[in-house]
């Protein structure tokens, strides 16, 4: 868990995790570009990343994709949508 964006990718260097949700409307730099910035490292690329978020807009889903996102999910949504959307992206 990361309280801002840049936390959050400095977590994912760190620990390496098998899956990152990420908030999309994180403080200092927002989800978007984390996403940009943990896909652009070679040693992190391959980690899906489901985008989430509470503001679900128009375009937003391929404003995440874009970002380098590998799946979206808006809130609310139930412990059933989210697993389905994790059993997607993880062998």
């Amino acid at each position: 868990e990361a309280a801002d964006g840049a936390a959050g990718v400095a977590a994912a260097a760190a620990e390496k995790p098998d899956l990152i949700l990420m908030d999309i409307q994180l403080p200092v730099i927002d989800g978007y570009e984390a996403a940009r910035r943990i896909k652009a490292d070679p040693a992190l690329r391959h980690i899906p990343i489901i985008a989430v978020t509470s503001y679900a807009l128009s375009g937003d889903e391929a404003k995440a994709l874009a970002a380098g996102c590998d799946g979206y999910i808006a809130k609310p949504f139930s412990p059933r949508q989210l697993l389905a959307k994790i059993r997607e992206l993880l062998p």
